[in-house]
């Protein structure tokens, strides 16, 4: 049998190999010791063409530092590369059409931090940490990345759980959090056709929905409830299913913030499940049920409770997801967001900019 020495060795041999070939297919970035003439903050992204609310992100931020005087840009891999699951119209350009140069700044996530050790010193990096339980995953050395320098200008987080857990791990690093917003344009909770719907998203913990479901069918759903997969879907089609469901079901493990169970809850959803640990900001008892995630009774028993509730009062999902709805716009609105990324990036490049008069 093997010692828990011998396994830890094994699991970081497991991590090394990841991050070895990984290395050998990093971002062909092209970089110039001479000063650029239109200092642009790039923010380099996987060139995923299926949905992802990190990737989502930064499209946000690029178009939010652009409507503020700041040019950014999207920088994909490939030429041509746009992501097309959401409308936007963001200022995207690739490794082969892009140079940086000294006054610019290079944004990396945190699963591609492992560029930074090919950047030119003088250049200016951020680590933009949407998931700090991702920041481990490629990468067996990466303490240096994360080590304060002249040329890290900040390590940017989306959440205060993954602040505290990038704290702990890098206390050197000079750590900053943006808020997130959710748009009250996509994500609200107007809806004429609410139904005794539950819906899901089965990238993410379907396993558990699985047994969830399995159970319920094997006791008896109440009539009229069924569950709806969020699949496939355009960005604003995923509001339009969340509008048109009353509860959302959370089998998420852990976050860097939780924008599903955010949205849904914008959407005037009742939310029960996993917070991820991000998500204890808002996922409040008064509005919601947190259930640890693989705790398939505690699924059932809460929305077995729901189910109850409703027979007896049809609007009690409704009301709940009211509350949520308010919450939500409340603390994560468009404005709080454009002035925390306005500001951080403001700083990391040494000037001051006025917000824009209409939100991007």
């Amino acid at each position: 049998m093997n010692s828990p020495t011998d396994i830890a060795k094994s699991v970081w041999r497991k991590v090394t190999d990841v991050a070895d070939r990984y290395e050998r297919r990093r971002f062909p970035i092209q970089y110039d010791a001479s000063h650029s003439p239109d200092p642009t903050v790039y923010f380099l992204t996987p060139d995923y063409r299926l949905p992802s609310g990190g990737v989502r992100v930064i499209y946000r931020h690029v178009d939010l530092l652009n409507g503020a005087g700041i040019r950014a840009r999207v920088l994909h891999r490939r030429p041509g590369f746009r992501c097309t699951w959401f409308a936007n119209d963001t200022a995207v350009t690739n490794t082969a059409a892009s140079t940086i140069r000294l006054g610019d700044v290079l944004v990396v996530p945190e699963l591609e931090v492992i560029e930074l050790a090919s950047v030119p010193p003088g250049v200016r990096r951020v680590i933009f940490n949407q998931n700090s339980h991702l920041t481990w995953q490629r990468s067996s050395n990466i303490r240096r990345f994360y080590t304060r320098s002249n040329d890290l200008a900040a390590v940017i987080c989306v959440s205060e759980h993954n602040r505290q857990m990038l704290l702990r791990a890098f206390p050197e690093a000079p750590l900053r959090r943006v808020t997130l917003g959710i748009d009250p344009a996509i994500f609200h909770p107007r809806s004429s056709n609410r139904r005794k719907r539950i819906a899901y998203m089965p990238r993410r913990g379907l396993d558990d929905a699985r047994q969830v479901m399995a159970v319920l069918h094997d006791r008896g759903m109440p009539d009229g409830w069924d569950f709806c997969p969020l699949n496939n879907l355009s960005h604003e089609e995923v509001a339009q299913e969340l509008r048109n469901s009353q509860i959302f079901l959370a089998v998420t493990h852990a976050e860097g913030f939780g924008l599903p169970p955010a949205e849904a809850m914008a959407c005037g959803c009742y939310v029960i499940g996993n917070d991820g640990f991000a998500g204890r900001e808002f996922f409040r008892a008064e509005f919601s049920t947190r259930v640890e995630s693989g705790d398939i009774v505690g699924f059932v028993d809460a929305l077995e409770a729901a189910f109850e509730n409703v027979a007896m009062d049809d609007r009690w999902c409704s009301r709940l997801g009211e509350l949520a709805a308010d919450y939500i716009h409340a603390h994560y609105s468009l404005e709080r967001e454009q002035e925390s990324v306005v500001t951080v990036y403001a700083e990391v490049l040494g000037g001051s900019f006025e917000l824009a008069a209409a939100i991007v």
